[in-house]
């Protein structure tokens, strides 16, 4: 695995009450998709924490309203599917992403040869 839950645990108060056996799930997907990338190794645990975070935070209801008088609380709708963008962890995941992937893409030129 590429990060360890305490690692993952430092990146919000919403992983600190998550059992470590609940985030070692989230981590082994997520390592097992970023081990699977064409990318720098020493970008691949922090790739993976974010990735660990993202899949962790969709699958806890957010509460998105609350209501003091008359009690009422709304969730989220944790099957609406937004993808990787719809958490801050996910989009931090994908801007790192693409900027690796940016970087290693190979930079097209003309050589040309004056004879």
């Amino acid at each position: 695995m590429l990060t360890t839950p305490a690692r993952v645990k430092e990146m919000g108060n919403e992983f600190i009450s998550m059992t470590d056996e609940r985030i070692n799930m989230f981590i082994e997907d997520a390592s097992l998709e970023v081990s699977s990338l064409s990318i720098p190794v020493s970008y691949q645990e922090r790739l993976a924490r974010y990735l660990t975070a993202h899949l962790a935070s969709v699958n806890n209801q957010r509460v998105i309203k609350e209501k003091v008088d008359v009690i009422e609380r709304t969730y989220s709708d944790p099957n609406k599917n937004d993808g990787i963008l719809s958490t801050k962890y996910g989009q931090e995941y994908q801007r790192v992403l693409d900027l690796l992937l940016k970087q290693s893409t190979p930079k097209k030129s003309i050589n040309l040869v004056v004879l």
